[in-house]
């Protein structure tokens, strides 16, 4: 497999905007840390605090799991060919709801992203193993408002909500990103797991997220690749250190505390201003 290949989504002035940018590469990025990830996602379900989000499928009590199953053999196929999957074992007497249990959890413990059904507006169905401090299990059922409502200043990505449910669902694939600084080296940072507040590592955390239109079902994927380096291996350029520099300087601080970065700010900033 290739190396990864790690976004640097960082410009100059941040701000939270309700983009999608046509995707213009693959679907599903396989690179040479796929064993590390699936390590870490075999292990999310020994944690005391994993409330058990990979053995039992966070489903929607209003889905209808026959329907949430044409998607998942949709997403299936479109991931066997990345990674070289093969279908799971059909289980005789199995119900539709244990289908969806049994191919979900399957498939989110063999490829690198976690993924998200979103039925029109509404997250129908996650499993999500990775998360970047925040809980799957309080966002299901929610609509896009909802899910971006803690984000501060995201009022036009939520009013937004409809118009882009509608791209994601007829149109795409489109692709976003997210990214922020931690000093958690881990893949996986549930808000139950403990918090690191000082390191000798600052790591670049950022989130390729990737949109999977399913118009016959009126409903989309949306796909998160999690990518957390040591922020030193992503800053190779002058230009990317100052892009980096101003990016934070335009950070306001309810923005900053959001993403948990007031702890390493004033060491990042003057790393970068040459203090």
């Amino acid at each position: 497999m290739p190396a990864p290949q790690v976004p640097f989504p960082v410009s100059t002035d941040h701000h939270v905007r309700p983009d999608l940018v046509r995707l213009e590469g693959p679907i599903f990025t396989p690179d040479r840390l796929y064993p590390e990830y699936l390590e870490a996602k075999r292990a999310v379900i020994h944690e005391p605090w994993s409330q058990l989000w990979v053995r039992q499928t966070h489903l929607d009590c209003s889905s209808d799991p026959l329907e949430v199953m044409d998607a998942l053999r949709i997403l299936w196929d479109k991931a066997s060919t990345a990674y070289q999957l093969e279908s799971p074992c059909k289980r005789t007497n199995q119900s539709p709801a244990d289908a969806v249990k049994h191919w979900g959890r399957q498939l989110a413990l063999s490829i690198q992203e976690d993924f998200v059904l979103m039925h029109g507006t509404r997250a129908e169905a996650m499993w999500v193993c990775l998360p970047s401090r925040w809980n799957p299990a309080e966002k299901i059922g929610q609509d896009f408002a909802q899910i971006h409502k803690p984000v501060p200043h995201s009022q036009a990505l939520q009013k937004a909500q409809h118009n882009v449910a509608r791209a994601m669902c007829q149109k795409g694939p489109f692709v976003r990103y997210v990214w922020g600084l931690t000093y958690d080296p881990n893949l996986c940072q549930h808000p139950s797991a403990p918090r690191f507040t000082g390191g000798g590592t600052v790591f670049f955390r950022t989130e390729r997220q990737v949109t999977l239109p399913m118009p016959e079902l009126n409903r989309s994927w949306f796909l998160i690749r999690v990518y957390n380096v040591p922020l030193e291996t992503v800053l190779h350029t002058p230009q990317r250190k100052q892009q980096l520099l101003e990016s934070l300087r335009s950070m306001n601080p309810e923005h900053i505390g959001y993403k948990h970065m007031e702890y390493l700010i004033p060491r990042v900033l003057a790393e970068l201003e040459g203090r």
